[in-house]
């Protein structure tokens, strides 16, 4: 069975790219515009990994991170994407990849996340 990823931005251009490029891929992919709806994802299922934009109204990316890690039962790997460095950048085993970003590399990225989350 293909392994699950969540995708949330709050630009649907971004989320409906990369469900694009990930199913091509053969994975399966849960869409999510806001943390809010991805929370609701989470606590339905348990995705293999979390790719996420941090600048989105509602609940930013570092919020629903946060929010994951005060609640270890729905904790999974992380990449979070954002325009804008973070400062400080996002603790380990979070991994942070600057948007625009290059398609292949972002799909090396989540496949080693995958390998090694």
């Amino acid at each position: 069975m293909a392994a699950t990823i969540l995708i949330v931005d709050d630009e649907e251009f971004i989320v409906d790219l990369l469900a694009t490029l990930l199913e091509d891929e053969g994975y399966r992919v849960l869409r999510a515009f806001n943390g809010i709806e991805a929370l609701g994802y989470l606590e339905r299922e348990r995705p293999a990994l979390l790719l996420t934009d941090n600048m989105m109204p509602q609940m930013s990316g570092l919020e629903l991170v946060r929010y994951l890690h005060a609640n270890p039962q729905l904790a999974v790997p992380v990449i979070m994407m954002s325009a804008v460095m973070l400062t400080p950048p996002p603790p380990p085993p979070i991994v942070f990849v600057r948007k625009p970003f290059d398609l292949d590399r972002l799909l090396a990225t989540i496949e080693a996340q995958l390998t090694t989350g």
